[in-house]
């Protein structure tokens, strides 16, 4: 009966339900899709972005799925709710190359940590508990990384504690809804924040830090990898192209695209001696994220680098 429940009364996540609610609606107006993080939500206008194709005589119908703090395996889910729509149209599906998020924290999970749990999920937590092994990382960490996904499955399928979710995830889920989409209805939500002095600080820092080769680059996560070659698998099955973007950000995520599949098509945008503007001050948020000013900017050389096969 549990069961049942979950699929007849779906949950509604804030950040989440108002997007899938909406590309549900209009499932056969778009060609390209771009999923990933704050820095891709903020990042990459589907109004400019289609602009530049368009201008170029390969016009898209695109649309921004981000959400904020949006990581693998989050994101590869997120993907797997879009095919499960069945887009008659998609061509081609923009992720963001991004480190894996932790485990949730199971003594205070939010909506988040378990909506896009499913049984198949179970599978994700027995391979990382099994690299945590073979990382050295030992028992306790395995058994928390498996205990974390067993835990959110069970949340999300059974529907424990549904009743005191449903009516506040709700109304904020309908309340959000006009923010999450943007002002053009696209899934693009611009920032204008000034740079404030404490950020343009920690910018300064961070990209001297990146020029002078003083970041350590991390190591392959071969999990990440895996979901990335069978989110392409999976794609390239429905006539679909999957193109792995690294943002500009600085340290944080610094070196993801390392995860990239050998062969897949990856667009890095993380170096700042290759795209300068996007790295001045004037065109950044924070150290991590671009203001629309720059956003535009990045979604133009987006779509250029897209274009031009890089």
């Amino acid at each position: 009966m549990a069961g049942v429940l979950h699929r007849v009364t779906p949950l509604k996540v804030p950040e989440v339900t108002p997007k899938l609610d909406y590309l549900e609606g209009h499932i056969g107006d778009f060609d390209t899709v771009f999923i990933g993080s704050s820095r891709i939500y903020h990042g990459v206008s589907p109004k400019v972005f289609d602009a530049t194709t368009g201008a170029a005589g390969r016009g898209t119908h695109s649309f921004n799925l981000a959400v904020n703090d949006m990581l693998p395996p989050e994101s590869l889910r997120m993907l797997g709710t879009l095919l499960e729509m069945r887009p008659p149209r998609l061509r081609t599906v923009f992720l963001e190359a991004a480190s894996a998020a932790p485990a949730p924290d199971m003594g205070n999970l939010t909506v988040r940590d378990f909506y896009f749990e499913d049984w198949e999920s179970l599978g994700y937590g027995w391979k990382r508990a099994a690299q945590d092994l073979q990382e050295g990382k030992g028992w306790e960490t395995a058994w928390g990384d498996l205990a974390a996904s067993a835990g959110t499955v069970a949340r999300n399928e059974l529907n424990l504690g549904r009743l005191d979710l449903t009516a506040y995830v709700t109304r904020t889920a309908n309340r959000q809804g006009a923010v999450m989409l943007g002002q053009d209805r696209d899934g693009y939500l611009g920032e204008d924040h000034p740079l404030t002095e404490g950020s343009r600080v920690t910018l300064m820092r961070n990209l001297e830090a990146m020029r002078t080769g003083q970041v350590a680059e991390r190591a392959r996560d071969r999990l990440n990898e895996e979901i990335y070659e069978d989110a392409r698998e999976s794609l390239a099955r429905r006539g679909v192209e999957l193109v792995l973007v690294a943002a500009p950000s600085t340290l944080r995520d610094y070196h993801a695209w390392v995860d990239a599949p050998a062969g897949a098509r990856l667009l890095r945008f993380d170096d700042p001696e290759a795209h300068p503007e996007l790295y001045a001050p004037e065109h950044r948020l924070d150290s991590d994220h671009l203001n629309d000013a720059g956003a535009r900017i990045f979604t133009r050389e987006l779509a250029e680098a897209y274009l031009a096969g890089k």
